[in-house]
């Protein structure tokens, strides 16, 4: 009997993938890579992954930057169950990284594609992280990721931006970046009352991210060396002759590289 079950506990061992077994891991190494005709220094730190050269190739082109490039907004001293983190480039969002690694992932694709559609309809990207330091269970966790998401939308409209980054007037001023709240009791941060946390997340944006983030319209989109468009030439007149051009395919790109 312990012969078959030492047998059956060898199989079952022995049928675990390699990446989720913690005794070794056959993934392979990757060397660092450099796009062509562009320095190591100018490099987004996005690049510097241990995932797959199609990522990569979408971050530089699109300057996609991970959570290290988000900076901790100073004056924090009032509430310190909440900690906002930001930046004036746009970064992935922490929980999808685990998506972007060198294997590919069925969420790869939909991950890259919503992060173009933000790149291009959204100039401030919002993300909220909660972790379980004082023992809350998932649901109360889900529950502050969605109160604090909640709150900074409705500081950035107290302060006159729409919840794309956009100014409501109209003058045009856009907040380009990315925030980030990261949750340290979930707990505490449920039973805080919602005027308050509204009111001090206005005061930072107020005082701490338009000074430094608020910026005129013709905010970045690609890198520098993609923004480079040829001259226009005068358009053609049509006639009756010439056939009508036909439009260009919409939706999702083959490769990862959206253009």
């Amino acid at each position: 009997m312990e012969r078959a079950v030492c047998r059956a506990t060898s199989t079952y061992t022995a049928l675990i993938p390699p990446l989720l077994s913690q005794a070794y891991s056959t993934r392979p190494l990757v060397k660092q890579w450099t796009p062509p005709g562009v320095k190591q220094w100018a490099l987004p730190s996005s690049v510097i992954w241990e995932t797959n050269q199609a990522v990569k190739d979408f971050a530089a082109l699109h300057r996609i930057t991970n959570i290290d490039a988000l900076k901790t907004i100073p004056k924090q001293t009032k509430l310190k169950v909440l900690r906002v983190y930001a930046s004036r480039t746009h970064a992935f969002d922490p929980q999808h990284e685990q998506y972007l690694q060198y294997q590919e992932h069925s969420m790869t694709r939909k991950i890259l594609w919503r992060c173009y559609e933000w790149k291009v309809k959204r100039p401030l990207w919002f993300y909220s992280t909660a972790v379980a330091a004082d023992g809350c269970t998932a649901v109360m966790r889900r529950q502050s990721e969605g109160k604090a998401m909640a709150a900074i939308k409705a500081a950035v409209k107290a302060n006159g931006f729409g919840i794309d980054g956009i100014e409501l007037d109209g003058r045009g001023r856009v907040i380009y970046g990315t925030i980030r709240l990261v949750i340290s009791s979930p707990r505490s941060l449920l039973d805080l009352e919602w005027s308050e946390l509204v009111d001090y997340l206005a005061s930072l944006v107020r005082y701490q991210i338009l000074p430094t983030y608020a910026q005129l319209p013709g905010y970045p989109r690609r890198s520098s060396s993609a923004s480079k468009l040829a001259p226009k030439s005068a358009p053609k007149q049509a006639t009756r002759s010439s056939p009508r051009p036909i439009p260009k395919p919409k939706g999702k790109p083959e490769s990862f590289t959206i253009i």
